[in-house]
């Protein structure tokens, strides 16, 4: 049963982030200000706001004028402290530069450029994705600073990280000033490696130099003895006919000298087949012997070096699967 607290959370937050969406569309970078800040007291500052109602209380009570000037020096710095912490926040522009590939359940790490126009730069700045390790930097004005998050991954495809949190309680620490941008970045996630039998690819020019033959396939190898439980299709007939005894058929498939990640020679459901093609392609990059890559509708010659492993595990990675975009719908 759903618990109705939570699901009233969820409703309420799907439509806050749509209205956050509208006010601030997807997009590489972002600058902020009036139209993506927000301000608003955090636990100490409610506390804060409390203890001067209580003196202001007292002061009144007891036409205490010194008590009185008190609560009205705290609600002043109160004030003071909401205009300085959207100063400290406001004129940051915020850019999305790269971002890392990964092994599914891998932290993806994304690199962001933020810099700031603020004259007194920016103090205790925070920044996260959702659920990720929160980071701490300061600014200074008009230096950009390069930061690095990591988002946890948990399958393979294009990883969207969330919404970026940003978030400051400079001055006092009794006011929480605070954003989320809907960044366009997406990290492309591996399949993680797992170790399988090694893939093998059949020849498509018949016996060469190196291969290896097995049982199966369509070429013709030769005759031996009928044995109980041939298949009939495989009875040697026209021998038969002409009275030379009783034979079968052999047919045997060779398989290339070359090493392939062969789509076809993995008998695994699909995601152990990525899987373990991706171990083999790390693999065969590790000994450093030259592989090629069989795919659906993709094959890539034999070739080593770190931009034939990227072209592979990329291939691997986005295989049936659709388009980026529809993931940051």
């Amino acid at each position: 049963m759903n618990d109705p607290l939570s699901t009233w959370r969820i409703a309420w937050e799907t439509r806050f982030y749509r209205w956050v969406d509208k006010r601030t569309p997807r997009s590489l970078s972002a600058v902020l200000n009036r139209k993506n800040l927000y301000t608003f007291p955090n636990l100490t500052g409610l506390m804060f706001l409390l203890v001067s109602l209580i003196i202001w209380m007292l002061g009144t009570n007891y036409q205490n004028n010194l008590i009185l000037a008190l609560a009205y020096l705290m609600v002043s710095i109160f004030v003071v402290a909401i205009l300085h912490a959207f100063a400290n926040l406001a004129g940051i522009k915020v850019k999305f530069i790269a971002a890392k590939p990964a092994f599914a359940g891998e932290p993806a790490a994304f690199e962001l450029e933020l810099i700031t126009t603020h004259k007194q730069g920016c103090d205790h700045l925070e920044l996260r994705w959702p659920g990720g390790d929160t980071r701490v930097i300061t600014l200074n004005a008009n230096e950009p600073v390069r930061v690095t998050l990591y988002a946890d991954s948990k399958e393979r495809g294009y990883l969207w990280p969330g919404r970026l949190l940003l978030q400051s309680t400079f001055p006092l620490g009794i006011i929480r000033c605070w954003t989320w941008l809907n960044l366009d970045a997406q990290a492309l996630i591996y399949p993680a490696p797992i170790a399988c039998e090694e893939p093998k690819h059949q020849s498509i020019q018949g016996k060469e130099e190196g291969g290896s033959p097995q049982p199966g396939g369509d070429d013709f190898s030769g005759l031996r003895s009928y044995q109980a439980g041939d298949p009939i299709k495989h009875i040697a007939w026209k021998q038969y006919a002409q009275e030379k005894g009783l034979f079968t058929k052999e047919y045997e498939a060779y398989f290339s000298a070359e090493k392939w990640l062969d789509w076809q020679n993995l008998n695994q459901p699909q995601e152990l087949r990525l899987a373990g093609l991706c171990f083999w392609a790390l693999e065969y990059e590790r000994r450093q012997i030259p592989y090629g890559l069989a795919m659906p509708g993709v094959e890539l010659a034999p070739a080593l070096g770190d931009h034939h492993l990227a072209s592979v595990l990329t291939i691997l990675a986005e295989f049936d699967l659709p388009r980026p975009e529809s993931y940051l719908k």
